[in-house]
């Protein structure tokens, strides 16, 4: 998934209401970004001050070079600390993320998890019509039922059904779809997370290998098997709320009648989510590397993702 909203060479044609457009000269030095530091990730700036490369919390860089609050300034550092929960890092001319200009995600998904999206969403309208609505998530499945003409009927009719049952009448089942094709262009984003929490969740069953290749070796067995506890909570909690996504939206009745709120609620879990798991790209990078036999690749991604897990995961007990 890419992230929207890449630098500018200059700031004259950019709009301030969109973009990151700063006035006082310090915004110009050579390198000047903003980042989250630290174990409780807090909003810092990054500046090279002469030989120095200061890293200053953005709540003080107002006060430290006589910058308003109130001035457009002072305004954007706030913006740009509440930016850091959707982009890794901001930098001057960089575009003001599109969660808080409207809502919308700024970064993009592959077709097929707007493939899924519209699928699940169908195959719900299809067991609404026969009073088992049921969620699908499995691609492969999806696209079975997809293909099948007798299920493709059943979408037919529960369309004009659920157009007659919101009032519309079944001659305007092209607002129900219409209704769908958004609703799925909200939810395929949740898919999207869905597949980097399974890739962070595929680290877990990884050390598991690797435990069993290097049982022999005590030490290193222990280093493994630490990694592994530190990692579990952080998952589990990604997965109740997939669940209470998956829960809130099972029925299609509900997401229909009540479209806008659920646009909203959906749109905080997507942005809930996506704030949890930036931090793991950089450990699902790490185990890029085969681990069907031992090589130093391997100790070296056991080792880091432990480090990894210690700091952002910490735990008072971690012998359990």
């Amino acid at each position: 998934m890419a992230v929207a909203g890449a630098s500018v060479e200059t700031s004259d044609k950019l709009d301030p209401n969109t973009h990151f457009v700063f006035q006082h000269r310090v915004f110009q030095l050579p390198d000047t970004r903003f980042e989250l530091s630290g174990r409780d990730r807090s909003p810092v700036m990054h500046v090279k001050l002469g030989d120095i490369d200061a890293v200053i919390p953005i709540d003080d860089v107002s006060s430290e070079f006589g910058i308003s609050p109130d001035s457009p300034d002072g305004k954007l550092l706030v913006i740009a600390a509440n930016s850091l929960k959707f982009v890794k890092d901001i930098r001057p001319g960089d575009s003001i993320p599109s969660e808080l200009l409207d809502g919308t995600a700024s970064w993009r998904v592959e077709d097929h998890h707007r493939e899924l999206a519209k699928n699940r969403l169908m195959v719900q309208v299809a067991t609404w019509l026969t009073g088992d609505e049921s969620v699908v998530l499995d691609m492969t499945e999806l696209r079975r039922m997809s293909t099948d003409s007798n299920m493709q009927q059943k979408v037919r009719d529960g369309i004009s059904k659920i157009a007659e049952s919101l009032g519309l009448g079944a001659g305007r089942r092209d607002e129900v779809l219409d209704m769908i094709d958004r609703f799925a262009r909200e939810l395929c984003y949740i898919e999207a997370l869905r597949d980097r929490y399974n890739s962070a969740r595929g680290i877990a069953v990884k050390l598991n290998k690797v435990g069993r290749l290097y049982k022999e070796d005590k030490h290193f067995y222990e280093e493994v098997n630490r990694a592994g506890i530190l990692m579990r909570p952080a998952m589990q909690g990604f997965m109740s709320l997939f669940e209470q996504v998956d829960a809130q939206t099972s029925e299609i009745m509900v997401v229909l009648k009540s479209y806008d709120a659920m646009v909203k609620y959906v749109r905080e879990i997507r942005d809930e989510l996506h704030q949890r798991l930036i931090i793991w790209d950089q450990a699902i990078k790490m185990w890029n590397v085969p681990v069907e036999k031992k090589h130093d690749r391997l100790r070296d991604a056991v080792r880091e993702t432990y480090r990894f897990v210690a700091f952002h995961f910490p735990q008072t007990h971690d012998w359990v």
